[in-house]
């Protein structure tokens, strides 16, 4: 009898253990792919002719192929690519065709990144 007891409670002790320890194996759950999968969905491209760029105010206008001209801020982390790199580069490249990423905040577009593309070749 006390040797079934012994097991008993023994038996019970390792449940235990056993129950608690896969509990604390358990990892956190880890932050949902949505948040990035949303992050990433709100960023939009848009081309079109670079037609002004307020270095002062870090505003660069774009006029769209339907006449329309559209208005993003940038800023020093607005990834600026092509022929003319840099903010210094983009404000010379006006009237140059570019491709703009942008988020939109606070009723505002935000340039994250700016490709100016090549001119066209010269018709001989």
């Amino acid at each position: 009898m006390r040797i079934t007891r012994l097991a008993s409670l023994a038996f019970a002790a390792s449940l235990l253990v056993g129950a608690s320890s896969t509990a604390w194996a358990q990892e956190p759950a880890a932050p949902a792919p949505q948040e990035k999968a949303k992050d990433e969905a709100k960023i939009q491209t848009i081309s079109g002719e670079l037609v002004k760029v307020d270095t002062e105010k870090k505003i660069l206008s774009v006029k769209m192929a339907d006449g329309a001209e559209w208005a993003f801020d940038y800023t020093s982390s607005t990834e600026i690519s092509g022929d003319n790199k840099g903010e210094q580069g983009l404000a010379t490249a006006e009237g140059s065709k570019v491709v703009v990423h942008y988020t939109t905040a606070d009723d505002k577009k935000i340039a994250t990144k700016v490709e100016v593309q090549p001119p066209p070749p010269a018709k001989k």
